[in-house]
């Protein structure tokens, strides 16, 4: 008679840092499906709590205040949208396609999104609060830390073109479409398309897409972890 399979052995226990990564991501989850809902005001931290099936301290203990999680919400989207532009960057075999692709994601992946909208309301909150003014301060901050090496990275200036005016075009262009979702359900998608249209052949006069085959370096603020 053959002997009995040895029982398997129970599942390793997870650690605290893992316990503290998962609890985060079902609360960033549940705030990011809220958001696409209900919108900002609707985003109760109550609400976003049965969402992600937690208890109340679990979530003060991650997010003790909703712009606590609001502001990881748009980190996090920030980081994701980095890493998915840098695949479809790469995948683009034609260079001057690129610049349409980066456009394409940013307004797709970024601006369009529920969670920009939120970070809007965010910068109209921080009018009157100094300390979430300095938090999205910090959030700029990493921002530019995170994009300004990427767009040197994909993109050169022409010649007689200095590199700083490619910041200042890509500055330009987060401005306009920051303007096109402020003015919320009265843009017109053909003049969004126009607008996005003329901002592209006013940018291939001042760069060229580089020939590159793999992403920018790491942001230096990411943990070693995480995504690039």
């Amino acid at each position: 008679m053959s002997k009995a399979a040895a029982p398997a052995p129970p599942p390793a226990r997870r650690t605290q840092a893992e316990r503290s990564s998962a609890m985060r991501e079902r609360l960033l989850a549940a705030a990011i499906e809220s958001l696409s809902q209900d919108g900002y005001a609707g985003s109760t931290l109550s609400s976003i709590v049965r969402r992600a099936g937690v208890s109340r301290g679990a979530q003060v203990h991650h997010y003790p205040s909703k712009q606590a999680l609001m502001l990881d919400v748009v980190d996090d989207l920030l980081r994701r949208v980095y890493g998915e532009l840098g695949r479809t960057m790469l995948s683009i075999a034609d260079e001057d396609d690129r610049l349409d692709a980066l456009v394409s994601m940013l307004w797709k992946g970024i601006y369009s999104t529920p969670v920009f909208s939120a970070y809007l309301e965010l910068q109209v909150t921080a009018q009157r609060d100094p300390a979430l003014a300095r938090a999205l301060g910090v959030m700029w901050r990493r921002t530019r830390a995170l994009f300004d090496p990427a767009i040197a990275h994909y993109f050169a200036p022409r010649a007689g073109v200095e590199p700083q005016v490619l910041k200042t075009a890509f500055y330009q262009l987060t401005h306009l479409m920051t303007g096109l979702v402020a003015q919320g359900q009265d843009v017109d998608p053909g003049a969004l398309v126009e607008q996005l249209a003329l901002w592209k052949r006013q940018a291939r006069a001042l760069m060229r897409a580089r020939k590159v085959q793999a992403p920018p370096p790491r942001p230096p603020h990411w943990g070693q972890g995480e995504d690039a």
